[in-house]
């Protein structure tokens, strides 16, 4: 028996509706510095929301679906992730999200979480789907990511800029629909640990946790080139977080990749949009090369965190004339 091959796209998302410079914040006001070094790092503008959760969620639900003709009743399996739901009564975020999921006629879909792996959810949730759709179980699904600043203090990081935004994507076995992408390899790997990259009380690199985070780099991109049977310069473009103009040129140089290979196309719009980033730059990219790439052409969706890793080989499936 031919083994399950599992398609994705339709991605549809939503940043939030405050478009800010940076040289608008009132706290980069009077940190001169902090604001010429972001700027120094690529970043520009980030998206502001006031909107809740489930309202930003809902809007990128309803694009993805509007996307090759999607009927919500198609759905069979709902996965909803979050790493900023915060400290809410849980009565909260339930009926949030059942009011967005009512919204988009998909009240009838049982979700799932995913939460525990911070910016890299989206990798969580696809290797969980991934499981699901290739049993059988399943036929297609719908992946929903949503994530908002709850710390304004927190907005502004040396590696990034953050910015409320939500995404969604169907992954589907159903090979007849014209979705732009298919899951050649998945790879997954965590390290635990209580220590910051950055010493709070000495302000000097930890050096054991800098090491950890480049292995997990090496760890999940030697695993899942090898899994899809892919070779390093085979990938015509690698997507990641939008970070700092550093820390992309430190994660390629791991991955052993040219620095020209990484996607920044959206560093200066929107900055770093926690996990939803990674599907919003791979729509970018396919928009803006579609005509351009060759039919099967692989790329690499690559997640870097200090506890969690993920990177995704993908095919493009190019859409029939």
């Amino acid at each position: 028996m031919n083994a399950k091959r599992l398609m994705m796209g339709a991605i549809g998302y939503e940043l939030g509706e405050h478009v800010e410079e940076l040289e608008d914040n009132m706290r980069l006001r009077e940190d001169r510095k902090s604001q010429l070094f972001l700027r120094s790092m690529g970043f520009g503008n980030y998206h502001r929301t006031e909107r809740s959760l489930g309202e930003l969620s809902a809007v990128a639900i309803k694009k993805t679906l509007s996307k090759y003709g999607h009927r919500p009743d198609e759905i069979d399996l709902l996965i909803f992730s979050s790493s900023t739901f915060g400290d809410r009564h849980g009565d909260v975020i339930d009926k949030d999200l059942a009011a967005c999921l009512i919204e988009c006629d998909l009240g009838h879909v049982y979700p799932l979480g995913v939460y525990l792996s911070q910016c890299n959810n989206f990798f969580a949730a696809l290797d969980i789907t991934s499981q699901y759709l290739k049993s059988g179980m399943k036929r297609k699904a719908l992946l929903v990511f949503c994530d908002k600043v709850l710390d304004e203090s927190t907005r502004f990081k040396n590696l990034a800029v953050n910015s409320d935004a939500a995404v969604a994507c169907i992954v589907s076995t159903e090979e007849h629909e014209s979705l732009p992408f298919e899951l050649k390899s998945i790879s997954t790997h965590s390290q635990m640990t209580v220590k910051d990259l950055i010493d709070p009380v000495s302000n000097q690199m930890n050096l054991d946790v800098h090491e950890s985070y480049l292995d997990g780099i090496r760890k999940v991109s030697a695993e899942a080139l090898d899994s899809a049977q892919t070779k390093l310069e085979e990938l015509k473009h690698v997507i990641c977080h939008n970070f700092s103009f550093s820390a992309l040129r430190q994660i390629a140089a791991t991955v052993g990749t040219p620095e020209s290979s990484i996607y920044k196309g959206n560093i200066g719009r929107f900055g770093h949009a926690y996990t939803c980033d990674s599907l919003i730059n791979l729509d970018s990219y396919y928009q803006e090369n579609i005509t351009a790439l060759p039919a099967s052409s692989r790329v690499a969706v690559i997640g870097t965190g200090l506890y969690f890793w993920g990177m995704a080989v993908l095919s493009i499936n190019k859409p029939r004339d």
